[in-house]
């Protein structure tokens, strides 16, 4: 293994969510659910006080977002629309444009644990924060995953 790919000794078990950041939540539903089949959108909007201990690149900030999740088979497809405030979205969109923004697993037996493994291996958690008591981190794997961001999310 290269030296600069960090070794968290981590085993995912399973990939559950692919993740893109789109400029406008239902042009991207309409795009998306063309192309793939894809219906029976679920659209969420996360801002407080429902999204609380909300995290970018360490430091408390104040956002919000529009999302919208479907099932494409045993993966959901999430669409994310920045809203407001700064954080990974936003930078994302002014780097990059539209497309693919991370991968997230929601079945690890001990999220916390894992996300703590990452840290000790110098892995980044890029943003952070609490919907609805479910915690997630956003890792900054971009580097060694060719852009991607990698998401656990510990399940209430």
């Amino acid at each position: 293994m290269a030296a600069d790919i960090p070794s968290p000794g981590v085993d995912v078990p399973v990939i559950d969510q692919v993740g893109l950041v789109v400029r406008d939540l239902d042009d991207g539903m309409d795009r998306f659910g063309a192309l793939l089949g894809l219906d029976g959108w679920e659209v969420k909007v996360f801002e407080p006080p429902d999204l609380r201990e909300a995290t970018y690149r360490g430091e408390p900030t104040e956002m919000r977002f529009r999302l919208a999740v479907a099932p494409l088979g045993p993966v959901d497809v999430e669409l994310i629309e920045p809203v407001e405030g700064e954080n990974t979205y936003t930078a994302h969109l002014a780097e990059h444009g539209e497309g693919l923004h991370h991968v997230a697993c929601f079945s690890m037996d001990d999220p916390a644990g894992a996300v703590a493994a990452y840290r000790d291996a110098g892995v980044e958690v890029l943003q952070g924060g609490v919907y609805r008591g479910s915690r997630f981190w956003y890792l900054d794997l971009r580097e060694a995953m060719n852009g991607v961001v990698f998401e656990v999310v510990e399940r209430t």
